[in-house]
């Protein structure tokens, strides 16, 4: 392996990106480096982890900033040729040099929807009531084969959010243009301070155990801290009105706090990096996979807000 590089994609335009297909079958027009980034979560995420591919993409990947990390790899362009009878080499092997992307993360700005429900279970971004279990031991034979296969078919077919009661504070967030509204609070958020999201982590099963993931968290991390003001909302783009606030010192600020919704298998990676477990956040389930909160402040120098 060659000496790795990071690229990074500030927030884009993605209009046209189809998430029924995998990333070599996008337009055109969509980035290369979203694409690369798509490539590793299709690796991990859809194929290893067994996430459906229409749920890997999502609204947030426009407005966040993804950092991909590439391996120069030498690949056989041409395979050498040899002289049937005599054995001599008639075409020589032709080897070339390719950049493969090998790791991603993605920050996702502020605001953010309501924290998840501690036990929900989300498909899609979206909390989905759990079907009632029925153990009726009594069943005969062709009720049991009749049941069976109805779970398959439902296994089979896309999962369909049912409708839940909202709770007040996500009826406040969702009736906003934007939602900068107050969420609940837990142990390390007070449900006020905005907050910037890592996420979408991952790095492709050949290239593990070499820290590519926390080459990528520095690169993110001094990003971070060199633009602490990036992800602030523009007065001037957005209005006071729109974000409801009455005076600029109300206006939403980053000051340095860093969440992860983190899969529980990679908890320990996160505390490495200076992460908490947010005990008050509880455990949920995103695409059937247990995630628990975690939160990081990074020290940034005060800035203005935009505008």
């Amino acid at each position: 392996m060659g000496t790795p590089f990071i690229s990074l994609l500030e927030p884009t335009r993605l209009d046209g990106y189809d998430r029924s297909r995998p990333h070599d079958q996008q337009p055109g027009h969509v980035p290369k480096t979203f694409c690369d980034a798509m490539s590793v979560r299709e690796a991990v995420f859809v194929r290893e982890q067994g996430v459906p591919l229409a749920n890997e993409h999502d609204p947030d990947d426009a407005r966040s900033c993804h950092w991909v990390m590439y391996a120069s790899v030498h690949f056989t362009a041409e395979p050498e040729l040899r002289d049937p009878a005599t054995g001599e080499v008639i075409r020589p092997r032709r080897s070339e040099t390719r950049s493969l992307p090998i790791g991603t993360l993605r920050v996702v700005p502020f605001p953010h929807p309501p924290h998840p429900q501690p036990g929900g279970r989300y498909v899609n971004n979206v909390l989905v009531e759990e079907d009632e279990e029925t153990n009726d031991e009594n069943d005969d034979d062709d009720g049991k084969k009749k049941k069976k296969q109805e779970e398959k078919e439902k296994k089979a077919a896309p999962a369909r959010p049912r409708a839940r009661t909202l709770t007040s504070v996500d009826e406040e967030r969702q009736a906003s243009a934007l939602p900068f509204g107050a969420d609940r609070p837990t142990t390390y958020h007070d449900g006020k301070e905005p907050y910037v999201k890592l996420g979408r982590m991952a790095v492709i099963p050949e290239f593990r155990g070499h820290h590519i993931a926390g080459q990528l968290w520095r690169a993110a991390k001094k990003w971070l801290e060199d633009n602490p003001t990036f992800f602030n909302p523009s007065v001037t783009e957005l209005g006071m009105d729109q974000l409801k606030v009455g005076t600029p010192g109300d206006i939403p600020k980053w000051n340095g706090l860093v969440c992860c919704h983190a899969q529980e298998s990679v908890v320990k990676l996160y505390e490495k990096w200076g992460f908490k477990v947010d005990e008050g956040m509880g455990k949920w389930y995103e695409e059937g996979i247990p995630h628990v909160g975690m939160f990081l402040r990074l020290r940034i120098k005060d800035g203005n807000p935009k505008v």
